[in-house]
């Protein structure tokens, strides 16, 4: 197995366990955010270490810049793929707490912005799509609506989409980092 990929691996186990530590004490709501920036914290050290063992594994050879892009993002892709499958795995079947909260504040923000038939009325007024419909068809369509995209799948998707973007970014700065300031290459 490639280092990059191991190095991947290690620091993706190490996200997993914090996250699950986090779940066990009962602060995995509290620690969402935090949760997030260790997430890309970790996401960069995967590419940095992937990319720096490597290169002493080979010790130090010269290389092409997109050789070195390419350990650096095969570090960060592992970690992207193993995270997200993690992440559909915790919300649809550990803890769907964190996904539950984000549906019922959208809900609640939903009855808040049209709390009766009134303010529906005034909706109708401005938007052709619903002058057909209830007010209790609006209602439950927004919610179906807000429970699709608010889903264990959506979200390993929306992380997948994310995770991918950091990792290209922070490979590129990674291995510009490694060639120019502690390689002098």
């Amino acid at each position: 197995m490639k280092t990059s990929v191991k190095v991947a691996f290690g620091i993706s186990l190490v996200w997993i366990i914090v996250t699950l530590i986090l779940f066990l004490a009962g602060f995995s709501k509290q620690a969402f955010v935090i949760g997030i920036m260790i997430n890309l914290f970790c996401l960069l050290v995967s590419i940095s270490l992937a990319l720096f063992y490597t290169k002493r594994e080979k010790n130090y050879d010269e290389s092409f810049f997109l050789d070195d892009f390419k350990i650096a993002l095969q570090g960060g892709i592992v970690y992207t793929l193993i995270i997200s499958g993690f992440i559909y795995v915790y919300h649809e079947y550990i803890d769907s707490s964190i996904k539950d909260a984000l549906v019922q504040d959208r809900v609640t923000a939903l009855h808040e912005a049209y709390p009766d038939e009134a303010a529906y009325l005034k909706l109708q007024a401005v938007d052709a799509k619903w002058k057909d419909k209830s007010f209790d068809d609006f209602i439950e369509n927004q919610e179906d609506q807000t429970k699709g995209i608010i889903s264990s799948f959506s979200v390993f998707v929306f992380h997948l989409m994310g995770l991918f973007i950091f990792a290209m970014f922070f490979s590129f700065f990674a291995t510009i980092i490694m060639r120019k300031i502690i390689l002098r290459q």
